[in-house]
């Protein structure tokens, strides 16, 4: 019976101990939530939903050393795209003309083929994640650098092929 009982409080002690260590899941209060999956860490749930390592631990009032464990719910920032993609007016052959025209005769082919592998050709494309845009599915948030310096100043002119027409003008200057 002793025995029992050492073995039933060893158990108790036990499972309390490990909901202790693990991380609490997210609040009430989240608008949306994520469920750590084997292998993630927070900088991963952050990558996975476009959002800053900081952000994402502020959400849950944690720090880097704070560990998670698979299963646990993490609050998660909704994101919501930059730009809408307008209703795609061009057509494949339009487009294929509008990269010829843009780009120089020895690299026209290979962007041809990256926007065929990015979009299939289409200029109003937008990546399930939300984050990349256009013909050449383009990250703006990760290149807002040096899409200016090209004539690109905001997400929405990712969506219009005529846009390497104009960077192709400011690049020959």
């Amino acid at each position: 019976m002793v025995h029992r009982i050492v073995r039933l409080l060893l158990c108790f002690t036990t499972t309390t101990l490990m909901v202790v260590v693990s991380y609490a899941p997210a609040s009430a209060a989240c608008t949306k939530n994520y469920t750590v999956k084997q292998g993630d860490s927070w900088w991963r749930i952050a990558e996975k939903n476009d959002t800053t390592l900081k952000r994402i631990l502020k959400l849950n009032s944690a720090k880097q050393s704070t560990r998670i464990l698979a299963g646990d719910l993490v609050c998660v920032p909704v994101v919501k795209p930059i730009a809408t993609p307008p209703p795609n007016t061009f057509t494949r052959a339009e487009v294929a003309q509008f990269i010829r025209d843009a780009w120089p005769d020895e690299l026209e082919e290979r962007a041809l083929a990256i926007a065929q592998r990015e979009s299939k050709l289409q200029p109003s494309a937008l990546s399930g994640s939300k984050c990349c845009y256009g013909l050449f599915q383009i990250y703006y948030r990760w290149h807002t650098a040096w899409l200016p310096q090209v004539g690109v100043t905001s997400p929405a002119q990712m969506f219009d092929p005529r846009t390497w027409l104009s960077t192709k003008l400011l690049l020959e200057q």
